[in-house]
């Protein structure tokens, strides 16, 4: 099961009486378990029908004694159990706790709704895996794929009565790739800077939003593209003291330029930009930019830049110089080249 098909079984009210929550998206896992706490306990009796327990602290024997634990004037109680060692790879557990979270997985109390939440992928080979897949439900919460990504930003500004630029949801998704805790702070800083505006912009993004590698390259990349010298430096400076690592700004580099190239022979041989997007599968603002781009370059300098793009990365491999240097120099050449 997946995220929208957990919420559609909350929605229905039909639940499991066990949960494994496992992947990366820690934001989702807290919402679906707000969500169940909010369907199945009276907020008057929380107090005694809610336990948290640290999983790392609380062995397993432990666990389910809480869970056979009957529910105060309420038909059922909830149990999360956060950060068990017992599902990942790494950790293991004493052969009495195993003994006992199989045979309550065997015989789980109706009466109760016990979570384990898991921080990062659990072992799939693992026996209590395994029997927790027969009795109960597994669910996945991995980080969103581009389109479901594009689509939470949207519903997200949707929700507070805006709107939102592609060129601003694109530039936004560079942030959610860093997870959508991370996100979801650098949005509701951009509601409150957009507070009386219906539709938030790609400036206002640029403006509001904290630098992060992922963008910083991004940036880099576009500032080289359109000859901002002064800024490519500056982008270049912030990248390597952040630790990225030289040879990945080539091959970012050589990326970017390559499908400048391809846009730029398509352009001048009569493609439109549909037909453009279509060949190199990419977002329609990153083609427009690209395309937009490609004005700064005729053909034989684009096949110039490539070419000088491959002699740094021969230097940054065989020593022929230092990483910072010949960098700088790089990004002045094509920068202020005419």
């Amino acid at each position: 099961m997946d995220y929208p098909g957990i919420l559609n079984s909350i929605k229905r009210g039909v639940f499991s009486p066990i949960y494994l929550f496992h992947g990366s998206e820690k934001l989702l896992i807290n919402r679906v378990c707000e969500q169940i706490k909010s369907k199945l306990l009276n907020k008057e009796l929380e107090a005694f029908n809610l336990d948290v327990l640290d999983g790392e602290k609380v062995p397993a024997k432990q666990v389910i004694d809480i869970a056979n634990i009957l529910p105060v004037r309420s038909e059922t109680r909830v149990v999360i159990v956060k950060n068990p060692p017992y599902f990942l790879t790494t950790k293991g557990q004493e052969k009495d706790d195993e003994k006992a979270l199989l045979d309550y997985l065997d015989n789980p109390n109706l009466s109760c709704c016990l979570i384990f939440q898991v921080n990062g992928k659990a072992d799939q080979r693992k026996k209590i895996y395994k029997a927790l897949e027969k009795s109960g439900q597994i669910v996945e919460f991995a980080p969103l794929d581009k389109i479901k990504l594009e689509q939470w930003i949207k519903a997200f500004f949707k929700e507070k009565g805006k709107t939102i630029d592609a060129q601003a949801v694109e530039y936004l998704r560079l942030v959610g790739s860093e997870g959508l805790e991370k996100l979801e702070k650098e949005l509701e800083k951009l509601d409150l800077y957009c507070h009386n505006q219906a539709q938030v912009s790609l400036e206002d993004v640029q403006t509001i939003i904290s630098k992060n590698p992922e963008i910083n390259i991004f940036n880099l990349l576009d500032s080289v593209a359109n000859k901002e010298g002064k800024r490519a430096l500056e982008l270049l400076a912030y990248s390597l003291t952040m630790g990225e690592a030289p040879m990945a700004i080539i091959y970012r580099l050589v990326s970017h330029f390559r499908m400048i190239l391809i846009a730029k022979d398509m352009l001048n041989q009569g493609y439109s930009e549909k037909q453009i997007r279509e060949r190199l599968k990419a977002h329609p603002y990153t083609i427009s930019k690209i395309l937009k781009q490609s004005h700064n370059f005729n053909l034989e300098q684009l096949v110039k830049t490539l070419e000088r793009l491959l002699e740094v990365e021969v230097q940054l491999k065989t020593g022929g110089g230092e990483a910072k240097e010949l960098l700088e120099t790089l990004v002045i050449q094509l920068c202020y080249s005419k």
